[in-house]
């Protein structure tokens, strides 16, 4: 049962990081449409930051039910003490809803306060965070696949390795975003113009590649869990 749901909980979590992040980077062009009002942009912009909160919850929440799944079937850390493993993941999953609650309310906090210190606190806190994730997934499926890791089957070894890709990828993002969000505020702030609007594109065009690499990446792990080669 525990590992039913856990599965569940693993399907569930893909639809929501690849499904709704597909809304957000439709948005990102409808925002851009010339000829739009501000009003409607900042609409759209909202609706795009909304939904952006999905992905990012439910990459937080892929790492506990991702390893979880790799013990509870048997294809990982057989080496190591049940009792202990369920004991460590059991701390992860508390770690990670907390981090997942902090997320949320941040989220909602930055809407109010954007320039609040405890929202800055928090970003640096979660950049750190997802840098752990990626290298600690990276390092877990090269150390599998290379050498006498605890995971099982090289396909399950290729997950993990692309996970912590993506996690690398998703701040990838925010680095190209940081040039893109001062273009779009102009925009926002100071009303359409050719200049303008060209900017934002510009800037935009740059976080492109990032997005698109995170999506290859899932893509990629789904077909791995299908095909198990």
């Amino acid at each position: 049962m525990g590992r039913d749901l856990l599965l569940i909980a693993h399907l569930l979590l893909l639809v929501s990081w690849l499904g709704i992040d597909v809304g957000v980077f439709y948005s990102s062009f409808v925002m851009r449409r010339p000829g739009l009002s501000t009003d409607t942009r900042k609409q759209v912009r909202h609706v795009m930051i909304t939904l952006d909160l999905a992905p990012r919850l439910s990459l937080i929440l892929m790492v506990p039910v991702a390893l979880g799944l790799a013990h509870m079937t048997r294809f990982g850390f057989l080496r190591y003490d049940s009792g202990m493993m369920d004991a460590l993941l059991w701390a992860l999953a508390a770690i990670t809803v907390l981090w997942a609650v902090a997320t949320a309310i941040v989220f909602f906090r930055r809407q109010v306060t954007p320039t609040a210190s405890s929202v800055a606190a928090f970003d640096r806190f979660d950049w750190g965070a997802r840098a752990v994730v990626a290298a600690g997934f990276l390092g877990l499926g090269l150390w599998s696949l290379f050498g006498e890791g605890p995971l099982g089957p090289d396909w399950l070894s290729w997950k993990a390795t692309l996970f912590g890709l993506i996690v690398a990828a998703g701040l990838w993002i925010r680095v190209a975003a940081r040039r893109y969000r001062p273009a779009l505020m102009d925009l926002l702030e100071n009303g359409e113009s050719p200049e303008r609007l060209a900017a934002v594109n510009r800037t935009i065009r740059g976080v492109y590649p990032a997005v698109l690499s995170v999506w290859a990446g899932v893509v990629a792990m789904v077909i791995i869990s299908v095909i198990r080669p």
